[in-house]
């Protein structure tokens, strides 16, 4: 017919077929309805490009945003850090490991005998959503709007990067470098992503792998970790501490290469940047997650 758009489907789209068939529109109509299907289906196949940052909790934490600066961030700070009044509660582990009932129990009830004082008269919906802008300061929520795959990370993370030679996560790993399981809580993706492209402070010996050698012809090869006119404290790859007195040491030699390694923007691609993003966020959700019963059970027996 004139004006109208037939054309036969193969049977593998006779799905969308039936249902373009129903729409009697032009040509270049039909191409607009085609390539809306085509994004909703390009959707569905990669949900991880959808927006993942839970809207809901924004919002909330905009609202509790005004009670944490009135009742919280004299004793706390404006950026939950602490002060000589308070202790640090966006970034300090103990408080990144509360659960949220946990925290609204102390924001209800408080804790007199360390000078936290009750808030419960403000009602739930109001400490509900300070609880939200706590999470906002330990950087929770914008842990969400990463994209990738926590197990390829985990795989880049273990294998492909070699982050474990130096770095551990949940008990798993090296020993040279700090202990990432919970690193991505108080750190957006962009600043983790940033953090593994572009490594800043690796000029401290402190960062670099040292050579030394005994008089009696003795090596180790470590990372020091404490220094002072007498001694030095090194600690080799597997996690051993060598006490070393320095009227024993023949020579010490300092590795020109940091220990965090400054070429990942050219070892993985993006694709592969975010798999790692995506796995340190997912494991330091996991860090934080309450353990099933049966979990707990087996910790208190290995204890």
């Amino acid at each position: 017919m004139p004006g109208r758009f037939h054309q036969r489907m193969h049977p593998k789209h006779s799905s969308f077929s039936s249902i373009a068939s129903r729409i009697p529109v032009s040509a270049g109509t039909f191409g607009c309805v085609l390539l809306f299907f085509q994004l909703m289906y390009s959707q569905a196949r990669n949900p991880q490009r959808q927006e993942t940052e839970p809207r809901q909790q924004v919002q909330a934490s905009r609202e509790g945003a005004t009670t944490f600066e009135t009742i919280c961030a004299g004793c706390h700070g404006l950026d939950g850090k602490g002060s000589e009044r308070g202790p640090d509660i966006a970034s300090r582990p103990e408080a990144l490991r509360l659960s949220d009932a946990e925290i609204l129990q102390i924001l209800e009830k408080g804790k007199p005998a360390a000078g936290m004082p009750a808030f419960g008269q403000l009602g739930s919906a109001k400490l509900k959503a300070v609880l939200s802008h706590l999470q906002t300061l330990q950087g929770k929520w914008a842990a969400f709007a990463v994209a990738g795959n926590p197990q390829r990370g985990k795989s880049i993370f273990f294998g492909k990067a070699r982050c474990s030679e130096c770095h551990m996560i949940d008990g798993a790993g090296g020993f040279l470098g700090p202990d990432l399981t919970q690193y991505a809580l108080s750190r957006s993706a962009a600043e983790i992503r940033g953090a593994i492209t572009k490594p800043g402070g690796d000029a401290a010996p402190q960062k670099r792998l040292a050579y030394v050698t005994t008089r009696d012809g003795k090596k180790y090869e470590g990372v020091t970790r404490n220094e002072d006119n007498f001694s030095m404290q090194l600690q080799s790859l597997d996690g051993t501490f060598h006490l070393l007195a320095k009227s024993e040491i023949e020579r010490v030699e300092i590795s020109r290469q940091p220990l965090m390694p400054v070429d990942y923007n050219s070892v993985l691609d993006s694709h592969e940047l975010d798999d790692l993003v995506s796995y340190l966020v997912a494991a330091a959700k996991s860090s934080t997650s309450p353990k099933p019963a049966k979990a707990r059970r087996q910790d208190d027996e290995d204890d």
